[in-house]
């Protein structure tokens, strides 16, 4: 033995093996007996980063009148700080018991999940092929002991007595089911427990702060939309981030709880809107009180200047509704007063930007910023998109309702006549009140009312007085192909490119078109058809004003846009639209008889335009327009035509082009005096008003 002990190598291997013996000691005493207390510690005293939210760009008019914009509201957010589970669900209890005293609603993703007895999958599990791993992905928690197979009831009681370990026999359903939801948010690292909550609950949890560690109450910006039912389709609406665009936007830094711009211009101009968030670098003490170590300031999102002027928007919609109800009371034979909805468009014709874009009915997209404890606003939201409710407020009639187009289309055949040099606009043309193709007879309104027709009428008349019979004559001369070059050249059927989501193309008549769902060849009855407007011809609001902006201002035919430009937050200019045109190879004498025309049509001289009593208010300054009556059925035996009209002004020196369409709004005349709502509005605005024309008009008359 002692021989044993002199031998150093001996004395050596020894010492290492009793060294070892401590370390692997330590190790396990660590790991093993106080590992649970060391992870609470470094929980406690570990620094935490929290999300500052960035605040959205503004949407604002082109005089910087706010529609979307921030408002500041408390939230309840709470910090894990490694409490035990008694002291954290006692915690919870509490201050779901303040917030549902002072009226506020605690965020409840578990719903998610799991709902409230009797327990239930939620739409996260519901249909999930790995509940599991789905599990697993929020909470970063394994699941062991539970499998694809585990019921709703199994996971529901895994989550209270394994993870949350709820004492079931101090607290009872739905007490329970309310601590869970609490205790998820935190588990899924989600800090906002409330949002919105009212200051009695802000004064109530700091006053309370001992009891609370890990609460801390924060201002949060949030959205607010002002007089914003006016402009709801090309505002658009936000809403929470779905799955399908957090997936698809996971390089963006979406977070699940983040909102998102789901239509209009909050879509279109969302990478401009969102801003940037900050990071907070806190510490949380064995008190649970909070201390800021370090932070990165937030960016907030651009303003949105639109080129909409909001005043001109109110009036466009409050027009809509008003005459909309007048049309239903009109005592005309083919009104079946079930007139409902309507659009209007007015566009600045020598830039392209859009002024108004009203489409009716609508809606208030506030409803949207509510949660999902707000039964109400989700109801609203359910109605909105019902395919039951033939109203479809949600619907922008203004780019994606496509109408047949009616006699606003047909200055549009007069000008392809002229071009191709198959008519001459003064020669008399006899109306008889109808003509005959393909065996077919084809009359006008006074055909069918006093078995006649106008007479003798040139182009400008014909245009005037809105004579079928004349048209039906020049189109077929013209040919559809013809037709439709000059139609697409000025933009119907065809998208206009504006920049908001969900425009639709339309259908322009054609040989093409028919050969999708006829095998007959497109005779010259379908070429005289769809020369008045009618037929497969079927364009949308925002392409006929864009049409009549084209006539207006000589053959430029812009492209419209509604964003005017985008402000950063410290006043530079990200970027500012210019406009877009092509000049259209269109003679000026052609198109000055088409102007004439029109011209003709809103003014009231022989009391022969169609529009002619609707602009008299309006004098001094003259309105070019087109009206325009639809059939929606071919017998109109149970619908109201749909009523259309087009118009630009000052006729000498255009501005504005208007068109407006209201759904069975029986006769194109009815819904001029929509057009004059908005025609009155902008030159009473726009340092040109009724009263300076007047004057100035006085004064070239005794200078001459």
């Amino acid at each position: 033995m002692k021989r044993f002990f002199k031998d150093r190598h001996n004395i050596a291997s020894i010492v290492l093996v009793l060294v070892f013996a401590v370390i692997v000691y330590q190790l396990a005493n660590l790991q093993l007996v106080q590992g649970e207390n060391y992870f609470t510690q470094s929980q406690v005293f570990n620094l935490r980063s929290r999300t500052i939210l960035a605040e959205r760009g503004n949407i604002v008019d082109r005089y910087g009148v706010p529609i979307a914009v921030n408002s500041t509201s408390y939230y309840l957010m709470l910090m894990n700080t490694g409490r035990p589970s008694d002291e954290l669900n006692d915690m919870v209890s509490k201050l779901v018991k303040i917030l549902e005293k002072n009226g506020d609603k605690y965020n409840n993703i578990f719903s998610k999940y799991l709902s409230e007895k009797p327990v239930k999958f939620g739409s996260m599990l519901a249909n999930s092929k790995d509940r599991i791993k789905v599990l697993k992905n929020a909470t970063g928690y394994n699941f062991t002991d539970l499998n694809q197979d585990s019921d709703p009831e199994e996971i529901y009681e895994y989550f209270r007595d394994t993870i949350f370990k709820i004492d079931t026999d101090k607290y009872k359903e739905p007490e329970i089911y309310k601590i869970m939801a609490l205790r998820f948010l935190i588990l899924s690292n989600n800090p906002v427990v409330a949002e919105s909550i009212n200051e009695k609950t802000v004064a109530e949890i700091e006053e309370r702060t001992d009891e609370f560690p890990g609460a801390i109450v924060d201002l949060v910006p949030s959205r607010k939309y002002i007089d914003a039912e006016y402009a709801a389709h090309l505002i658009g609406y936000v809403r929470t981030i779905d799955e399908n665009e957090l997936a698809s936007r996971a390089d963006e830094g979406y977070k699940p709880d983040d909102i998102i711009g789901k239509s209009g211009i909050e879509l279109t101009a969302e990478g401009y809107l969102r801003g940037t968030n900050g990071y907070r670098r806190i510490q949380i003490d064995e008190n649970g009180k909070t201390k800021t170590i370090s932070e990165e300031a937030v960016k907030p999102g651009s303003d949105v200047v639109l080129t909409i002027d909001m005043r001109l928007q109110k009036v466009a919609m409050e027009s809509l509704e008003k005459n909309i109800q007048l049309i239903r009371q009109k005592p005309q034979s083919r009104n079946f007063k079930d007139a409902d909805a309507g659009a209007a468009v007015a566009i600045d014709v020598n830039t392209g930007e859009v002024l108004a874009l009203a489409s009716y009915p609508s809606y208030d997209p506030s409803i949207f910023l509510a949660g999902p404890e707000d039964k109400a606003a989700q109801k609203a939201i359910e109605n909105l998109f019902d395919p039951k409710n033939t109203a479809r407020p949600a619907f922008n009639r203004t780019i994606a309702g496509t109408y047949t187009p009616g006699s606003t289309f047909k200055p549009m055949v007069g000008l392809a006549g002229l071009e191709e040099k198959k008519v001459n606009p003064y020669d008399k043309y006899f109306d008889k009140g109808y003509e005959i193709y393909d065996g077919l007879l084809l009359g006008s309104i006074e055909y069918r009312t006093y078995k006649s027709g106008l007479g003798w009428v040139n182009m400008i008349q014909a245009i005037q007085k809105s004579c079928n019979p004349y048209f039906y004559n020049l189109g077929v001369k013209v040919g559809i192909d013809n037709i439709d070059k000059w139609a697409t050249k000025f933009g119907l059927g065809q998208k206009t490119g504006i920049d908001l989501l969900g425009e639709s193309k339309g259908i322009l008549a054609s040989k093409a078109y028919k050969k999708t769902y006829s095998p007959y060849i497109f005779g010259s009855a379908d070429t005289a058809q769809s020369s008045i407007g009618q037929f497969d011809n079927s364009f949308t609001p925002i392409q006929l004003a864009n049409y009549c902006a084209t006539i207006a201002n000589g053959g430029k035919h812009f492209k419209p846009h509604i964003i005017k430009r985008v402000v950063k937050y410290d006043g530079s200019i990200v970027t500012e639209t210019k406009p877009e045109y092509e000049l259209l190879p269109v003679k000026k004498e052609n198109m000055k008889i088409i102007q004439e025309g029109m011209i003709a049509v809103a003014n009231s001289e022989d009391r022969g335009g169609t529009a002619a009593n609707a602009f008299n208010e309006l004098l001094p300054i003259k309105v070019a327009g087109k009206t325009g009556t639809a059939e929606t059925e071919s017998t109109n035996q149970t619908k109201s035509s749909n009523a259309l009209f087009i118009c630009y002004a000052p006729a000498d020196k255009p501005q504005i082009a208007v068109a407006v369409v209201v759904e069975k709004g029986v006769l194109g005349a009815y819904t001029a005096p929509i057009a004059k709502d908005i025609l009155k509005a902008y030159f009473d605005n726009n340092g040109s008003n009724i009263e300076d024309i007047a004057i100035k008009s006085e004064i070239v008359e005794l200078t001459k």
